[in-house]
């Protein structure tokens, strides 16, 4: 028990630093589309999410090349989204973020990237960490849950992202309401304010012309 224990704290220490070390945020100017690569082997995997922070309508255009330039997946106006791949084909895979839709609004954008360079930080983090480890063989056996690890925590920081954002979006919707109900109850008492002295001065001003015919 003590060394399943030992193994997931180790495990934990590796699957940190490499979390962090492939988090990225950016900023993306008005008409302006940010490229990255990643350079496969080939049935190496590569997965990436992102997400769209701040900025106008939370949305980005995002597509992947292929070595050839040939596009394998591409999003128009898309706020987040998660797409993985095994490379049929060895060669420089290009990733783009567009933002030329907006003319003048700049957006915020994190992503994630998880791909082949993080298996020498891995191993090396591990050398660094299992020098005369007899949890060695445990902690290896364990390994197999990192990429299972590392897609909940950026599926879970997406959904508290986007959970955050509803709820902005709910209270803005909610102060809005309130301001119009607000706004249509005063415009209503001034309606009827306005009717009764109307119908006051009317009411009067008949009585006084059938007093002075009278």
């Amino acid at each position: 028990m003590k060394a399943i224990l030992v193994s997931l704290f180790l495990l934990g220490a590796i699957v940190a630093p490499i979390a962090a070390l492939n988090t990225f945020t950016l900023y993306i100017p008005a008409r302006t589309e940010l490229c990255f690569n990643e350079y496969l082997q080939h049935k190496d995997r590569l997965d990436l999410s992102f997400e769209v922070e701040e900025g106008g309508n939370l949305d980005i255009d995002f597509v992947i090349y292929t070595p050839s330039s040939k596009p394998l997946y591409s999003l128009t106006g898309e706020s987040s989204s998660h797409f993985g791949f095994n490379a049929e084909a060895e060669g420089k895979y290009v990733y783009c973020f567009g933002n030329k839709m907006s003319s003048m609004v700049e957006k915020r954008l994190s992503f994630s990237v998880h791909g082949p360079d993080e298996r020498w930080k891995i191993e090396e983090l591990e050398m660094k960490q299992s020098i005369d480890d007899p949890t060695e063989t445990l902690q290896s056996e364990i390994r197999v849950l990192d990429a299972g690890i590392r897609a909940v925590q950026d599926e879970h920081a997406f959904l508290v992202q986007r959970e955050r954002r509803h709820r902005q979006t709910a209270d803005s919707t909610r102060s809005r309401v309130l301001y119009w109900t607000l706004l249509q109850t005063a415009v209503l008492l001034g309606v009827c304010y306005f009717q009764v002295t109307y119908l006051k001065k009317y009411v009067h001003a008949a009585s006084v012309l059938i007093y002075a015919r009278a």
